[in-house]
């Protein structure tokens, strides 16, 4: 059985990025098997548990 989990307090952002940043998260997500999406959440929430740890 498959369970596919869906957030409904997710919000839809547009970002602009050069040539190379978008490149650079794509190789990244196509290698980490997660998508753009998810790997800039993990970065974010990342950043946010060190930024909280550093108080």
């Amino acid at each position: 059985m498959v369970v596919i989990l869906v957030s409904n307090d997710k919000k839809r952002v547009m970002l602009t990025l050069t040539k190379e940043v978008a490149d650079d998260l794509e190789k990244n997500a196509k290698s980490m098997g997660l998508s753009k999406s998810a790997l800039i959440t993990s970065w974010i929430n990342e950043n946010r548990k060190e930024s909280e740890q550093k108080k």
